[in-house]
């Protein structure tokens, strides 16, 4: 691995870093530090568990929609990804922290050649 001398990784190369990593520590220092940040990586597995969890009852009560979980349950629902992304940041709440399901009632079709 190439790593300037400022700490930070290549552009394009794969970087292992350890919690007390400099350039790691930096990135968390601006979300609030380590343990700030493995917070909210517990509450984002548990937010994605218990759509896992939830699917089907999420399915049959909103079909077609688009749903938001935390690890509490649901957060909002909308009819577009984009909707559903605006009502959440009207509540301050960050996408990138829940668990974002598309409800389509469709199935994907795949033709693989």
């Amino acid at each position: 691995m190439t790593v300037f001398s400022d700490g930070t990784p290549e552009i394009g190369k794969a970087v292992l870093l350890a919690e007390d990593d400099p350039y790691l520590l930096a990135v968390a220092e601006q979300f609030g530090g380590m343990a700030a940040m493995n917070e909210r990586s517990l509450r984002r597995q548990r937010a994605s568990e218990r759509r896992v969890a939830e699917l089907p009852a999420l399915m049959a009560q909103y079909p077609d929609q688009w749903a938001a979980i935390d690890e509490d349950g649901l957060v909002a629902v909308a009819d577009t990804h984009e909707d559903l992304l605006k009502a959440l940041a009207d509540k301050g709440l960050y996408a990138g922290d829940l668990a974002i399901q598309d409800l389509s009632t469709e199935s994907d079709k795949w033709l693989v050649l």
